[in-house]
């Protein structure tokens, strides 16, 4: 009996990741608007009902989906980072990743271009303050530590930082040359960011 559970949990488990890939597949290749709850499952190999078990609704989807992608460059961009001391140079480097991270497909699709619609741009907004507000929040907290920046109110701090960091990722999304936009928001962020450095 105690072997039981620790199966169907992991079925569990394995099927939501299941309609998760295929959903996110979907809403990269066709869109939001365009993929329907059928058609996932369907990608999945998964009856509609197996969808709703999971998902409320395709909303609910899109969300898990948003956030699944979110985590996965948010790691990436923090990396070894928050494991060890921040220096001015790790923090730039997080930096770079996340600005790489905004000219992949995957993440322009989902977070940059479908999201703000889909969600509402209220709990878009929210969503990034709490992934990359993190992550900038531990950030900024290092540099505090490390003596790089001087001590302030570090909520607010990461705030306005994920603003500007955010407006950098959403013209990075709406360029026809994203790799280009980048390296000049890069210099741009760069310089920035250098005033608040402790001389």
């Amino acid at each position: 009996m105690s072997d039981v559970k620790p199966q169907r949990l992991e079925y569990v488990e394995q099927t939501r990741d299941a309609l998760l890939s295929a959903a996110e597949q979907l809403f990269v290749t066709r869109g939001y608007a365009a993929t329907s709850i059928d058609a996932v499952a369907t990608a999945a190999r998964f009856t509609k009902g197996a969808v709703y078990r999971h998902f409320s609704d395709k909303r609910a989807l899109f969300t898990a989906v948003f956030e699944r992608v979110e985590i996965d460059t948010m790691s990436a961009m923090a990396g070894h980072l928050l494991d060890g001391e921040v220096s001015w140079e790790t923090a730039t480097d997080a930096l770079s990743n996340y600005l790489d991270a905004c000219t992949e497909h995957r993440f322009r699709r989902i977070v940059l271009e479908e999201a703000p619609a889909v969600l509402g741009w209220q709990t878009w907004r929210e969503l990034d303050q709490q992934y990359t507000g993190d992550v900038l929040r531990r950030i900024l907290s290092g540099l505090m530590d490390a003596g790089e920046i001087p001590h302030q109110p570090v909520d607010l701090a990461a705030r306005l930082c994920c603003a500007i960091v955010g407006e950098g990722a959403l013209a990075i999304a709406q360029s026809d040359s994203p790799e280009e936009t980048k390296d000049q928001i890069v210099f741009v962020l760069a310089r920035l960011f250098a005033g608040l450095r402790i001389a």
